[in-house]
């Protein structure tokens, strides 16, 4: 878990990311999850090219594995990242959703 100035100083960019469209490119499937994400196992992750043509791996969140299909639709969202304990700063991020 980051530090919370660290968290802060993120959090302030997340805006510049909300509303952004972009389209699946590649996915897989997680099963076996990094620390701190193991409850989230499995997940999906995806390169989403954006409609500025950046490309981004940003976890997919709402959605089945029907639903990922190359240059499907994706819009950015933020969500939580990761598990927080009582002690800790809740740290958010962008992820992807199927539009």
């Amino acid at each position: 878990m980051s530090s919370p100035v660290t968290v802060w100083r993120n959090h302030k960019n997340l805006r510049n990311y909300l509303g952004k469209t972009g389209k699946v490119l590649v996915w897989t499937k997680i099963y076996i999850a990094p620390e701190g994400f193991e409850h989230e196992a499995p997940y999906f992750v995806a390169i989403v090219k954006l409609e500025d043509g950046r490309k981004m791996p940003l976890q997919m969140v709402e959605c089945e594995e029907k639903d990922l299909i190359p240059n499907r639709k994706v819009t950015l969202v933020v969500r939580k990242l990761g598990k927080v304990g009582l002690d800790k700063v809740i740290e958010y991020g962008v992820k992807a959703k199927p539009l």
